[in-house]
C-alpha cells in the first residue's frame, strides 16, 4: 500500500462481449489499485446494475482473491453488453452508484461502446471519478496508435486461422 494511506476506491468493470484475458487485466489493476493504496471494487456484469442504480452487485477483491485467476478463462467479474449512454437516467444512475459506492477511480475494460460509457462517466462526474479504459475486442474495431491488435483479437485470430486450416484439410482429403 503506498505509505499506509487509502487513496479511496477504484472499480473495475467489463463491458461486451467475451474474450481471452479479461482475468489476466483485473489481476494486474487489483494488485497495482492495491498496491497503490486503493480499496478495490469489482462490479459484476459491466454496467447493468450500475445503470439501475443497484450497488449490490460491487464487491471487495483483494490480492489474494485474484492472485490465480490470470490461468482461468472467462470473467470473474461477468460482463454485459447493457451501455448507459442510450439513456440519460441510466447514465445519471451509474454516477450515482459509483458515487453511492465512494468510488474515486473506474477502470474499464471492454470494447467501443465500453469505452464511450467511460468517457462519459469521466465527462459527467467533471473528473471527480479518474477512469483508465482497457480496449478489449476481438472484432479488433478500436482506433488504437500504430496499429496495435486488442487483447483478444490474437487469440481469436490464432484459434479461427487453426480451425479453417483443419476444415481445409478435412474437405480436401474427403470424397
Amino acid at each position: 500500500m503506498a505509505n499506509g494511506i487509502i487513496r479511496g476506491k477504484l472499480a473495475i468493470l467489463v463491458g461486451g462481449g467475451p474474450a481471452p484475458g479479461i482475468n489476466g487485466v483485473i489481476s494486474a489493476a487489483t494488485i497495482e489499485g492495491i498496491n497503490q493504496g486503493f480499496k478495490v471494487l469489482g462490479v459484476s456484469d459491466g454496467y447493468k446494475w450500475l445503470a439501475q442504480g443497484d450497488t449490490e452487485h460491487a464487491v471487495r477483491l483483494t490480492i489474494e482473491g485474484v492472485k490465480g485467476i490470470h490461468l482461468r478463462g472467462g470473467s470473474i467479474l461477468g460482463t454485459s453488453r447493457t451501455n448507459p449512454t442510450k439513456s440519460e437516467t441510466s447514465m445519471q444512475n451509474v454516477l450515482s452508484a459509483l458515487e453511492e459506492l465512494g468510488v474515486v477511480a473506474l477502470v474499464s475494460i471492454g470494447g467501443d461502446d465500453t469505452a464511450f460509457s467511460a468517457s462519459r462517466v469521466y465527462k459527467q462526474a467533471n473528473g471527480a471519478i479518474r477512469v483508465a479504459h482497457v480496449p478489449k475486442t476481438i472484432d479488433n474495431d478500436l482506433p488504437l496508435p500504430g496499429s496495435t491488435p486488442t487483447f483478444g483479437f490474437e487469440t481469436a485470430r490464432h484459434h479461427g486461422v487453426y480451425l479453417l486450416r483443419n476444415l481445409a484439410e478435412d474437405a480436401r482429403t474427403t470424397s
